[in-house]
């Protein structure tokens, strides 16, 4: 559980530093997303190398060798001296960070019963739900304290101390259960080429355009990579993907469910902070701090939801789960600057119990479907779709608010009657704030109503604009409802 609270950490701590490596390599905004983005593509593409890793090397030395990668890794990243050199350390962070939360799955998996592992992954999930919530907290606390340098300089003790506690406790697989299988190079080039380009549209599609060549032939690739991918792997004898893995009803389910479940997961987290820290006004540490309520519920609520999806079905925990998700994101649709403190948390702690309901009888009910010998792969694969899931999903969202943003802006500036005495007073008004422009040139009476009124337009239809991306958000999640029903609990017995 460590490790993964690490290398989930990490997706999200970074975010609000970008602005002081910006400075300190000097480079343009283009220039340091992909720090980010590197981070993303690399993490999606050692995911399907665990099922593979794990028969080989056994599940011991991969966990404490990604361990050791994203540890180093983090090193590089807190002494990189250029711009090159700390994107090569953020690949080299992310290639262990990827395997990190697949492999840790899996062990939980090897280590429980069926009948006790709703419990155990209900723990070990607590630090995927935390992780991001804290992340931008955390960042900025370090940031602001210290420097940019130490928001990866802070896993190393942890790092260390992780690695000595493993090479301790953990014992190693007997080399009787592992099969040495030949690796499937065309099936993982195919799904990386899948993977990389279409990760690369949903992240630069708003900001390059959805109908440039870029992205068309970003999606086109995408689609020739998938394609290719699943036509391989229904006819190699030792496919990266067992297709016939989604024969099992449960672990197709959860795989489609999942996809909702990082909707709500990181487009929650995505749209949230902004509308705290852009429209609200609030710094990055007390966006943070509102934040926190979430992550509290889940840490609380994550080992309860795993009990009980030991003892129950999965279909209505699920459902419960869902819905309560679904309708927290609708929730924050009703969110406004001068919103009240209990119109803020409310909806998170529906979210948080949501969420923990949602993820710990998912991810039990889609280890406990599939043989023993699949785990590795399956949980590679569902760690994969909730990764894909999210970029999905901030993707959708992010275009959702602007043209959302873009019709209220419209209506608005339309209904606005600017030579009536009401809105002239409130331009006098704002008169000593708005005389001069960047250029101190004095502004006459007509630019000044003209400045307000496109403010204040811009302003409430930003605001608008974000609580459709809620809602959008929560009816997103609500349709995986009905899916939800026909999970079934499977047949298990205690194991002597």
């Amino acid at each position: 559980m460590i490790g993964t609270f690490m290398s989930i950490l990490d997706t999200s701590i970074v975010n609000v530093a970008l602005p002081h490596m910006m400075s300190a390599f000097g480079v343009n905004r283009d220039q340091i997303e992909w720090v980010a983005t590197g981070f993303m593509l690399a993490t999606a593409v050692a995911m399907p190398l665990v099922g593979f890793l794990m028969n080989h090397l056994g599940s011991k030395v991969l966990y404490l060798g990604s361990l050791t990668m994203f540890t180093l890794g983090s090193a590089f990243c807190a002494l990189a001296w250029s711009y090159d050199s700390l994107i090569l350390a953020r690949v080299v962070q992310a290639l262990g960070g990827g395997a990190i939360q697949p492999v840790g799955m899996a062990i939980v998996a090897q280590l429980f019963e069926p009948h006790e592992r709703g419990k155990a992954l209900g723990i070990w999930g607590t630090g995927i739900m935390i992780g991001p919530a804290v992340g931008p907290t955390l960042g900025g606390y370090l940031t602001e304290w210290f420097n940019w340098r130490s928001i990866f300089s802070v896993n190393l003790p942890f790092g260390a101390l992780t690695l000595i506690l493993g090479l301790i406790i953990m014992k190693a697989d007997s080399p009787a259960d592992r099969k040495r299988l030949p690796f499937d190079w065309w099936g993982y080039m195919f799904l990386s080429l899948a993977l990389i380009t279409g990760l690369l549209a949903l992240s630069e599609g708003q900001s390059e355009g959805w109908h440039s060549r870029y992205i068309l032939t970003c999606f086109a690739l995408c689609t020739i990579g998938m394609v290719m991918f699943l036509a391989y792997e229904s006819a190699v004898s030792n496919p990266l993907l067992d297709l016939k893995l989604f024969l099992y009803r449960n672990f197709s389910l959860s795989m489609v469910l999942a996809l909702f479940r990082a909707v709500g997961l990181f487009g929650g987290l995505f749209l949230l902070p902004i509308f705290l820290e852009n429209l609200v006004g609030y710094t990055t540490i007390q966006t943070g701090l509102w934040m926190m309520p979430s992550a509290i519920v889940v840490g609380i609520m994550m080992p309860v939801a795993g009990r009980m999806a030991d003892k129950y079905s999965p279909a209505w925990l699920v459902t419960t789960g869902t819905f309560l998700t679904g309708c927290s994101l609708i929730m924050f649709g009703w969110l406004d600057p001068r919103s009240s403190w209990v119109v803020i948390i409310g909806p998170q702690v529906f979210r948080g119990v949501g969420l923990a309901f949602m993820m710990a009888p998912l991810m039990t009910t889609a280890v406990n479907s599939v043989p023993q010998a699949q785990v590795a792969t399956a949980s590679s694969f569902l760690n994969l779709a909730q990764r894909v899931g999210g970029s999905f999903g901030i993707a959708v969202l992010n275009t959702v608010v602007t043209d959302a943003t873009h019709r209220h802006a419209v209506r608005i500036g339309e209904s606005i009657a600017t030579e009536s005495s009401h809105f002239q007073h409130l331009a006098l008004k704002t008169a000593s704030l708005v005389a001069r422009d960047v250029h101190g040139v004095l502004l006459n009476t007509d630019t000044k109503t003209a400045l307000v009124a496109s403010q204040s337009v811009l302003h409430k239809a930003t605001v608008l604009g974000f609580d459709n991306g809620f809602v959008v958000a929560g009816l997103v999640i609500l349709l995986g409802v009905p899916l939800c029903i026909f999970l079934r609990k499977p047949p298990v017995k205690p194991q002597a």
